[in-house]
């Protein structure tokens, strides 16, 4: 089928720009972008799939060829969720009935499962993957724990290699997992942050770009765990970690006491800044509390109240409350919190929000968008009729040097090249 044939005939140019976008989304990732070559008036009514997040669902055995992966996309039109499968399979999760998304970045996830059935069952199996190119990078099993009734949160290095990575667990609440390589040197460690971090528990972890994690406790401090990748003898050289911030006057009053009743807490690094967004969790109700020593005040705070905090190294107290975040649009999931520029074309991009996920009563999770500005929050595309997102991160397709749908300098009719499973489509005036 050729773009000048079908740019020729009305009767697909001018079909309603609502129904083009709701074929797409029942396509797979190669058809998508197969769409997006029919005609130029489908190419403006179909998103590039870079310019919005994906959500993993994670297979329970039970889906069509048993893959324990697939991705489900977001359509400002459709309204719903839709599983995009057409994803190559794991080949280390082949044995598994299901796993776990516990991390994505720049195209890779970091997946987790246990073995069932012989003499390793119940074995962690670890591993990133990148479902575009179908290469793993096997990761050791201490980064998962499976007795532990919350899921691990893996962040990992930009761009890893299977020779030069490094991944980091919050594979307990007082634990942290470390496996690290360098021109295929591998190291790895445990530390029990009990005694690093004063007793808290880790609720969040951040891999910032250049090799510091940011751990974050449920009381609001923040300790970062310097990488050192350089090797002395052969051998890395081990981590070290140290707090952020000392002192008593980190926050401001009502917020050392809001601290305390906001057990959903993220990070997240955008543009350079580091920021909190602190909320109560889905369930959790609301809360009155008392502010103050001598001249008590209460205060309210709901399960809907999101609090976003900044933070400036030269001031005191250092973490104040903000609700600008530079015009981006902040994606909270259990992966690396993703921040993309928002433009203000569509309903997802209008910037200064955040998209976070909660938990549903029938199970999975469904989006949550809150606007900074006005202090709302309401249910974003509910996955009623769709796929049920299983895993409450998001994932977002790599935007350049050759992966999916990066823009080719040619013809007028703008070219796109997919890699996908070591599959290239082209979408250019020739067949598609």
């Amino acid at each position: 089928m050729e773009l000048d044939d079908m740019t020729a005939d009305p009767q697909w140019a001018d079909l309603h720009v609502g129904l083009v976008s709701r074929v797409a989304d029942c396509c797979t990732l190669h058809d998508y972008v197969s769409c997006r070559a029919v005609c130029r008036a489908w190419r403006a009514a179909i998103l590039p799939l870079t310019s919005r997040p994906l959500a993993p669902v994670c297979g329970d055995g039970t889906e069509a060829g048993g893959q324990p992966l697939s991705l489900g996309v977001c359509s400002d039109h459709a309204q719903r969720w839709t599983q995009l499968l057409g994803v190559p399979q794991p080949s280390r999760f082949r044995s598994v009935a299901s796993c776990r998304c516990v991390g994505a970045r720049d195209g890779w996830v970091a997946l987790a499962a246990a073995t069932a059935n012989g003499r390793r069952a119940g074995r962690s199996i670890v591993s990133l993957f990148n479902p575009l190119t179908g290469t793993e990078i096997p990761l050791h099993a201490s980064l998962y724990d499976p007795k532990c009734e919350r899921a691990a949160k893996v962040v990992f290095s930009p761009d890893p290699t299977p020779r030069d990575f490094a991944a980091v667990s919050m594979c307990r609440p007082n634990r942290l997992a470390v496996h690290r390589s360098t021109d295929g040197h591998s190291s790895r460690l445990t530390l029990d942050t009990d005694a690093l971090m004063d007793g808290a528990d880790l609720v969040d972890v951040a891999y910032s770009e250049d090799g510091k994690v940011y751990c974050l406790t449920t009381n609001g401090d923040v300790h970062v765990l310097h990488l050192n990748r350089r090797r002395h003898r052969g051998r890395l050289r081990p981590v070290e970690v140290e707090p952020l911030v000392t002192g008593t006057d980190v926050f401001s009053t009502p917020y050392d006491t809001i601290s305390r009743f906001t057990d959903a807490k993220n990070l997240v690094l955008c543009n350079g800044a580091l920021y909190q967004v602190w909320r109560r969790p889905s369930g959790a109700g609301s809360a009155l509390a008392a502010v103050g020593i001598w001249d008590q005040q209460l205060l309210y705070i709901s399960e809907s109240d999101v609090f976003v905090l900044r933070y400036d190294s030269w001031l005191r107290p250092c973490w104040t409350e903000t609700r600008d975040l530079g015009g981006h649009t902040v994606f909270l999931g259990t992966n690396d919190a993703t921040a993309v520029h928002g433009d203000g074309a569509t309903e997802l991009m209008r910037g200064n929000c955040l998209y976070y996920w909660a938990s549903r009563l029938e199970g999975g999770y469904e989006a949550v968008l809150h606007n900074l500005a006005t202090g709302s929050s309401t249910r974003w595309l509910p996955a009623t009729g769709g796929a049920c997102v299983t895993s409450p991160l998001w994932y977002f397709l790599p935007s350049g040097g050759g992966d999916v749908e990066a823009p080719v300098e040619n013809d007028a009719a703008s070219e796109e090249v997919v890699s996908i499973a070591a599959t290239v489509y082209w979408e250019d005036d020739a067949d598609s």
